[in-house]
C-alpha cells in the first residue's frame, strides 16, 4: 500500500508541475491572467474586474486631486456600471498569470474579456468596460 501510496503522489506532484510549466493553457479557468504581449495583466477580485497595463504610450485622463498614488496605468469596473480608471499603488499580476491568447475569451462572474491582437476587451452585464492596449485605453 505505501508503494502504491507514493507513486500516486509522485505522479500528482508531476501532474502539478506541468500545470505551473504550461499556464497558458487553463486561462479561461483562472481568475488571473495576461495577454500574450505580457502588457496587460488582469485579476477577478470578489465583485470587481481590474486590468493593469505595464507599459502604456496613451495619455492618461487627468489625474484626481486627492490621487497620491500612481495613476493612468489600472483600470477596475464592477459587475454593473462604469469602469473607471484607479489611483492604485499595486500592480496585477506578475509572471505566473495564465496567457488569454489572441482570439481567446475568459468569462466569470459576469465579466468577458476578449483578447486580440489589436488588444484587450472587456465587459460587465451592462455592456460596460474598456478596450486597453498599449497605444490607448478606451473606457465605454
Amino acid at each position: 500500500m505505501k508503494r502504491f501510496t507514493r507513486e500516486i503522489l509522485i505522479m500528482l506532484g508531476a501532474i502539478a508541475l506541468l500545470g505551473l510549466a504550461m499556464p497558458g493553457a487553463k486561462a479561461q479557468e483562472t481568475n488571473e491572467f495576461k495577454t500574450p504581449s505580457n502588457n496587460i495583466n488582469c485579476a477577478l477580485y470578489e465583485q470587481a474586474l481590474r486590468c493593469d497595463v505595464r507599459e502604456s504610450t496613451a495619455k492618461p485622463p487627468p489625474r484626481p486631486k486627492d490621487c497620491e498614488l500612481d495613476w493612468g496605468h489600472a483600470f477596475e469596473m464592477g459587475v454593473r456600471g462604469k469602469a473607471a480608471p484607479v489611483c492604485a499603488g499595486d500592480a496585477v499580476g506578475g509572471n505566473n498569470e495564465a496567457v488569454l491568447g489572441y482570439g481567446k475569451s475568459w468569462e466569470r462572474q459576469g465579466f468577458r474579456c476578449n483578447s486580440e491582437p489589436t488588444g484587450l476587451t472587456c465587459v460587465n452585464k451592462d455592456g460596460r468596460g474598456w478596450t486597453l492596449k498599449k497605444s490607448e485605453q478606451r473606457l465605454f
